[in-house]
């Protein structure tokens, strides 16, 4: 039992990685109510749910929220209750018109000043920004309250995460292979979660080598990725496009995050560059951009494909773009097919201007 957690009666878990959301929250639930039955001693709130819903039969709202924070807990002597997307808990702009949006802000604003002795409250999101934190709610937790926040970091990785996750699996990691994994997946911890548990349904007991780990996840995005950057850096045409198309059919709502993905291969490439032309020795710079040697020997391969004006161009068009992807969502497949071409045409041989 976690003492510092049974401390206080107010929570706030969030950040972008929602495994750890998830996990530390279910284990604060699990601390206060020790034993007891989720049926009778958690209630849960969504805070999307409840400023949408008017009261319709059947769908949360802010009056039940408000009847469950002033009653008794039922055939138990303490209940939890959880409010989900917290960031939506907001005050009013209008301060007439006693709206939704005005009414839980004011239930929750009663709660963290004065919680009823019998309840707790755990409120959790995935989507808060540091500039949330000048609401007055957040300085109020702040002060009486619990904060845990659960971020990635864009130059951290998560590898011994992964091999601790790995052995709690049966699944025996080495370095090579979770940094070959994180590069496949990326750092987000529940879509490394998920394929942890993929592997360990085929692998468990085995000691995981690279191999393994490309047999089993060559499908993923990110290591579609890969050959994608592959394929542009051989001036391959038909291949990059198949890929694409491929990836665009599997999820085709994530062109965004695909292409995030795209940036990052080429800035990777675009690194790696510079330092050839700084005359980093290789064994430098499979240190430093720190891939398994597997995925080194091919990224500085493909780095090499291109010159130095040619990666800094593409990368720059790719800013240029990002925009378009973001809020052209119906065109996104035409502007990448139009960027590979002009890719694999040797277009950004030449220097801008």
């Amino acid at each position: 039992m976690n003492s510092e957690n049974n401390l206080h009666k107010i929570c706030l878990i969030y950040g972008n990685q929602q495994l750890l959301v998830e996990e530390t929250t279910d284990s604060i639930i699990e601390d206060r109510l020790e034993g007891r039955q989720h049926e009778w001693a958690l209630e849960r709130f969504n805070a999307h749910e409840l400023l949408k819903n008017t009261g319709e039969s059947g769908k949360q709202n802010v009056e039940d929220l408000l009847i469950s924070c002033e009653t008794l807990p039922m055939l138990t002597d303490r209940k939890v209750i959880r409010i989900d997307n917290f960031e939506l808990v907001k005050k009013s702009r209008n301060n007439i018109e006693k709206n939704n949006q005005h009414l839980l802000y004011e239930t929750v604003e009663k709660i963290i000043k004065n919680p009823p002795e019998s309840i707790w409250f755990v409120f959790t999101s995935t989507a808060m920004r540091e500039q949330d934190f000048s609401n007055p709610l957040f300085h109020s937790i702040k002060q009486t309250g619990l904060i845990k926040k659960f971020t990635a970091h864009e130059n951290a990785t998560p590898l011994n995460w992964v091999i601790q996750r790995g052995d709690t699996k049966g699944l025996p990691l080495s370095a090579d292979a979770a940094r070959l994994l994180i590069d496949i997946v990326g750092s987000d911890l529940m879509d490394l979660d998920h394929e942890l548990e993929k592997l360990s349904l085929y692998l468990s007991g085995a000691k995981i080598t690279e191999e393994m780990i490309k047999e089993h996840i060559r499908g993923h995005k990110h290591f579609s990725v890969f050959r994608m950057t592959e394929a542009l850096s051989r001036k391959e045409l038909l291949p990059a496009l198949e890929i694409l198309d491929q990836q665009l059919q599997v999820t085709p709502r994530e062109h965004v995050r695909l292409f995030s993905l795209i940036i990052m291969q080429f800035r990777r490439l675009l690194i790696i560059h510079s330092m050839l032309d700084q005359f980093y020795k290789e064994s430098e710079i499979i240190n430093k951009i720190s891939l398994p040697a597997f995925l080194s020997k091919q990224v500085l391969a493909q780095a090499r494909n291109f010159t130095s004006v040619e990666l800094q161009n593409i990368y720059s068009e790719l800013a240029e773009l990002d925009l378009r992807i973001k809020f052209q969502s119906s065109l996104a497949p035409l502007i990448l097919q139009d960027l590979f071409q002009r890719i694999c045409s040797g277009q950004f041989q030449k220097k801008a201007g």
